[in-house]
């Protein structure tokens, strides 16, 4: 069951983003009154642990919140969900080494083998660049992740995978390099960044790989990478149904049509299509919530790591289809706007803009259609 409390505080934050959507583009990201929302309403929190202070929330309510914000814009949609999601990876970290970031407004980072983390003792020789940073502007801490190295050579594998250590800093020891200019999603601000080589102590890191939490519950056994996919997953149907919102408000209010023609919304063709993209992004969402919602189940019940792995290969082939259900939604929106939606300003537009951006990522892959399907054939999947 979904917090409703939350739901309720992210959307009383829509006339906010929305009256800010387009400064947001302009100055690449979230404005002052945007980021004074999130912090008034502790929505940052929404993925941290309880035992760190934050909420903890279950999977209805992340995709009810993470929707809702992308709904009133996606730049700050996309932004509000990896800040979240960084906020979320400490629950990795020893507590002791968590409590003082998560006491701060937010996180953001790359968690790619980007850099280098060699293990010295106690402690890891971290460095790296990085881009991506996305909501670097507003946040307050910043993680990044490199390969773990002993002695000049590539650690020990674990699980068939080399140890991608991840490690969580203080925003003043991150340098931010700027170079953001893009066609979507510009108002994330996902600037590239530098860690300049420093130590850091093993407690302030973690293996990016790990299904074993230090801090809270089964959310968290899912995985930093799976769970840094919720909220993004979620944010594509909150820009979906705003493209769709879009082109209804288009075809009724403007009276979109050809001379001679009927009226776009009395055509059965665009009637139709309509229907169909509706019915599929609804069908897309009911898949997501099921499938994420049935892992948490599954690790609170204690499956073994082989079933909760399976199902894990599962939750990113569904993440793929959905940004793909939610792309084609939005532009079938789009391509039924006619000059509506080509000039500026346009919602619209920018819900086209921003999808094409955010289903760009590498974690929806349609290697995750491969690798789901793998066991049915009798074929080994992949360890990653």
């Amino acid at each position: 069951m979904s917090d409703s409390t939350l739901l309720e505080a992210a959307r009383k934050l829509r006339p906010v983003i929305e009256a800010d959507a387009n400064l947001v583009e302009e100055t690449l990201g979230m404005t002052p009154p945007i980021v004074k929302g999130f912090v008034e309403a502790d929505l940052f929190r929404l993925l941290l642990p309880k035992g760190l202070g934050g909420h903890e929330a279950d999977i209805p309510t992340i995709f009810d919140v993470c929707e809702e914000i992308a709904y009133a814009d996606g730049s700050v949609g996309w932004t509000y969900a990896q800040n979240t999601a960084v906020h979320g990876y400490l629950a990795y970290l020893e507590p002791e080494y968590a409590k003082p970031f998560a006491d701060l407004r937010a996180g953001a980072g790359m968690f790619a083998p980007n850099g280098v983390a060699h293990k010295e003792g106690n402690q890891f020789r971290v460095s790296g660049n990085y881009t991506f940073g996305t909501g670097c502007s507003h946040a307050e801490f910043m993680g990044g992740a490199g390969l773990e190295m002993h002695d000049g050579e590539i650690g020990p594998l674990v699980d068939g995978l080399p140890i991608l250590r991840a490690y969580i800093l203080p925003m003043n020891q991150v340098e931010i390099k700027g170079n953001w200019d893009v066609m979507g999603l510009a108002g994330t601000g996902s600037f590239d960044y530098e860690v300049p080589e420093q130590m850091v102590d093993a407690g302030a890191t973690f293996n990016a790989f790990t299904l074993e939490p230090k801090t809270g519950g089964a959310l968290y056994g899912i995985g930093a990478i799976p769970l840094g996919t919720v909220g993004s997953v979620a944010w594509a149907f909150g820009v979906a149904e705003r493209a769709l919102a879009e082109i209804v408000e288009i075809v009724t209010t403007h009276g979109r049509a050809r001379m001679g023609a009927l009226p776009l919304k009395e055509q059965q063709p665009f009637q139709e299509r309509l229907g169909i993209h509706s019915q599929a992004v609804n069908s897309a969402r009911l898949l997501a919530r099921e499938v994420y919602g049935s892992t948490v189940d599954a690790i609170e019940r204690g499956e073994s790591k082989p079933e909760v792995v399976a199902r894990l290969r599962q939750t990113k082939a569904a993440a793929s289809y959905c940004l793909k259900i939610c792309t084609e939604a939005v532009t079938f929106a789009y391509e039924a706007s006619g000059s509506h939606g080509l000039r500026n300003p346009s919602r619209l537009q920018r819900c086209f803009r921003d999808m094409y951006v955010g289903a760009s990522h590498l974690v929806f892959d349609d290697r995750n259609y491969v690798e789901s399907v793998k066991v049915r054939l009798g074929i080994e999947p992949l360890p990653f």
